[in-house]
């Protein structure tokens, strides 16, 4: 019954460091300070799936080591959570020149059929060329041993998908980027998970995200086995943050791998 994710990318939409910017040469030093955009890999024993394609995703598949999927689910169309997609053609190499199952709301596909119009079309797809599969996301669905239960999440004038994976029964995951709340339906919806992961943005209020305080506020209330913390700012250097973080709290870092029991 294993069940394992890893955050390919753990960082703001403008990623960590920002262009333009001077740091202190030991914030750099740390490594955990680098941050692509948020994005994380889940992995079982039947099934292999990423949730956002960030734009960094090449680089965050190669550094990881993947080369397969069996389906991408998205959060929302936002930029940094879309601008990657072209790289499944790879994927889709590798599963025969077949189509790769992409898992979308409607809104949000909509606007990956108008970025990506030259991939979701009705074929037939150059040779080497993305070939989506395209599947509305409008309540639970099963891939492979997970059952995948989407999460209405507020986000500024937009509404973001967030997901709980349970597999057997069991709550593994609860995935919350890019959310200026966890409302308490959905706090019910994933109390009892194992792991939950919550967007944090910054230490500072925010309009569309929640801040430090507002999530360490929704893993009170949540009470998982353990929080993540995730879509972060150079607000945070990482090891002198960590330090200030109640226990059962945890900075995510590119590259970080969490198992459950």
């Amino acid at each position: 019954m294993a069940f394992s994710f890893t955050f390919l990318g753990s960082g703001t939409s403008q990623g960590v460091p920002i262009i333009g910017k001077e740091y202190p040469p030991e914030f750099l030093a740390n490594p955990k300070n680098h941050r692509t955009r948020p994005s994380i890999y889940v992995a079982t024993e039947q099934t292999k799936l990423v949730v956002d394609t960030t734009p960094e995703f090449r680089i965050q598949m190669l550094r990881e080591k993947i080369g397969w999927l069996d389906a991408v689910l998205f959060t929302h169309s936002h930029a940094d959570h879309i601008m990657g997609l072209d790289d499944c053609r790879r994927i889709c190499d590798a599963r025969g020149g077949n189509a790769l199952p992409v898992y979308a709301t409607e809104a949000t596909m909509q606007d990956l059929r108008r970025v990506f119009a030259y991939a979701f079309h009705d074929g037939p797809w150059p040779r080497g060329y993305f070939i989506p599969e395209p599947h509305l996301i409008d309540g639970p669905f099963e891939l492979g041993d997970l059952e995948i239960v989407p999460l209405k999440l507020p986000h500024g004038r937009m509404e973001t998908c967030g997901f709980l994976f349970n597999q057997r029964g069991r709550k593994q995951l609860a995935y919350m980027s890019d959310c200026k709340e966890v409302p308490p339906e959905v706090v019910e919806k994933i109390r009892g998970v194992k792991v939950a992961v919550l967007d944090a943005l910054r230490k500072a209020p925010h309009p569309t995200h929640m801040s430090l305080d507002e999530a360490l506020t929704a893993a009170r209330r949540i009470a998982p086995d353990r929080a993540f913390l995730t879509h972060l700012t150079h607000d945070y250097d990482h090891d002198l943050a960590q330090a200030e973080l109640p226990p059962g709290v945890e900075l995510a870092y590119d590259g970080l791998r969490v198992a459950t029991e």
